[in-house]
């Protein structure tokens, strides 16, 4: 958010169309101090420093909205960028696994997650659903954070025999009955997001906030059960190979 007020104050009091017209004013007025006044100098200082305090006051009060919406844009396009070669590289490590339901899930989050984007992306909605765009974003992080954790129990697993590599699994397929949840529950949201934004019903976006939020919960105690999984199956390990 930080950076996004840089980009809209800068856009705002820093745009060439405000900037070019208060320096050539004051160009002007300390020109015609240097020669002792001058009418038309002095004018065209007044002009042109009013006319760019002018413009500025007029871009904060009718373009405020459409600028913080084009920085918006342009920081998650930037962020998108950087996170598909990282989705990409999952994606190829996925199919090590050889499990269509893991390259499958992967597929469909980056689409509900693009789809939701684009109905997010409308001119006037980029703002108001700031918080559940936030949202969304966490709860697909999470989704492909326990993708990973799914392809090292599956790694895992082919390390060890008997019974300890079929406790793998079994918590591997748990994580995969998240994950499908998962993806059951941004489908819905995105279906429900773009609705609500055809029939402009702003004050359901706050319970669509609180179904996110309980989402959000389960994935937080999936990682955390996770956690426990993988250190306990590590300990195991070690204790068996000592």
């Amino acid at each position: 958010m930080d950076s996004i007020k840089r980009k809209v104050y800068s856009e705002l009091f820093l745009a060439p169309s405000v900037v070019l017209p208060i320096v050539a004013g004051i160009t002007a007025g300390m020109l015609s101090w240097a020669l002792g006044g001058s009418g038309y100098l002095t004018g065209g200082a007044v002009i042109g420093i009013l006319g760019g305090i002018g413009w500025m006051l007029t871009r904060i009060i009718f373009r405020v909205e459409a600028i913080t919406e084009e920085a918006m844009g342009l920081e998650q396009q930037q962020r998108i960028d950087s996170e598909n070669s990282q989705l990409d590289t999952l994606a190829q490590q996925l199919a090590r696994d050889q499990d269509h339901r893991t390259q499958d899930y992967l597929t469909l989050l980056r689409s509900w997650r693009e789809e939701f984007l684009q109905a997010a992306a409308q001119p006037g909605v980029q703002l108001r659903s700031m918080r559940i765009r936030e949202q969304v974003d966490l709860v697909f992080a999470a989704a492909v954070d326990q993708l990973r954790q799914s392809f090292r129990l599956w790694e895992l697993s082919q390390s060890l025999n008997g019974e300890s590599r079929k406790k793998v699994l079994g918590d591997r397929e748990q994580v995969l009955a998240e994950i499908a949840a998962t993806v059951e529950r941004l489908q819905t949201t995105v279906s429900q997001f773009k609705e609500l934004i055809r029939n402009d019903r702003k004050s359901d976006l706050a319970s669509m906030r609180e179904e996110l939020d309980a989402t959000m919960r389960v994935a937080r105690r999936t990682e955390e059960r996770m956690r426990e999984i993988e250190n306990s199956t590590t300990t195991n390990e070690s204790f068996t190979r000592e």
